[in-house]
């Protein structure tokens, strides 16, 4: 069976205004059962199997941020590609979670501009698209309104600018906790919610963040299905949300990659989104 990645790999990116960071002990992923509003993504084929496609972050009742890229060619993907419905599902496992909801590829996600052209980046040849210039944010939205499930809040602007190592930084998403190789069938992805503690981060411009992989393990600490997974701040803060895998300077073979949320220009596309779209204004 053919499958399609949705994580991005990338061989190399030239990027400027590094600052270094880093942070505790290496950790390999565990299984998570704290962070109630990290959701799977999943897409449901024209046999009706639902299959995990993406993590998301509900930070508001009826808007999960997740990365843009989710989005793309969702059609064109796996057996029966052509279905057009989504599950989101509440709970640390996807595929035994009761608290679900249904929504529409189509018409209840909307991705940054940008992410169009950060797709095209990766192929470019021409030097004139980096995929540092673009944005990979989506927002999947949901009908009726979350109510059981509390909410992930967005950071004040520049808030990874005051970081310090006291505080505890935390990626959570329903990713295979394996490296995808050439071995990966979807239907062996067992839909547990994990987390991992993250050493090494790099702030590499006002857009992204890197780190290499986890030492423990060897493995970047995004893989499949941990697209859109947040990078959390105090366990309640989305300061990143994950995007792709690119080439690692260490033993690891890749190193992960996350758009900043804490850039202004994000956090005022999410905001305008919503308040166009619910009426709403996010804090």
């Amino acid at each position: 069976m053919k499958t399609t990645t949705l994580i991005f790999v990338i061989t190399t990116i030239s990027l400027t205004f590094e600052s270094a960071l880093s942070q505790g002990g290496p950790v390999a992923k565990s299984i998570d059962t704290t962070h109630q509003s990290v959701v799977a993504i999943l897409r449901v084929d024209s046999s009706g199997k639902a299959w995990i496609n993406a993590t998301g972050v509900l930070i508001h009742p009826q808007v999960i941020l997740t990365a843009g890229h989710v989005n793309f060619d969702m059609m064109k993907l796996g057996p029966g590609g052509s279905a057009t419905k989504g599950i989101v599902n509440f709970g640390s496992n996807a595929y035994n979670s009761q608290d679900r909801r249904s929504f529409n590829w189509l018409k209840d996600i909307e991705t940054h501009p940008d992410s169009g052209n950060l797709s095209k980046s990766f192929s470019d040849t021409t030097g004139q698209l980096k995929p540092s210039m673009f944005i990979d944010v989506g927002l999947l939205f949901l009908q009726p309104p979350v109510e059981h499930i509390p909410l992930a809040r967005l950071p004040d602007s520049s808030a990874l600018a005051r970081w310090t190592s006291d505080h505890l930084l935390i990626g959570v998403g329903f990713g295979y906790h394996k490296t995808w190789d050439s071995t990966f069938t979807p239907n062996l992805v067992d839909g547990q919610r994990r987390q991992w503690r993250l050493q090494d981060l790099t702030l590499r411009n006002d857009l992204w963040l890197r780190t290499q992989c986890d030492t423990v393990t060897n493995l970047p600490f995004i893989s499949m299905y941990d697209s859109g997974a947040p990078l959390l701040l105090g366990d309640n803060v989305v300061v990143g949300v994950w995007s792709f895998m690119g080439a690692a300077t260490n033993t690891c073979a890749y190193s992960s990659w996350a758009v900043r949320i804490d850039n202004p220009r994000v956090l005022t596309w999410i905001k305008n989104r919503v308040k166009l779209r619910l009426g709403v204004d996010l804090n």
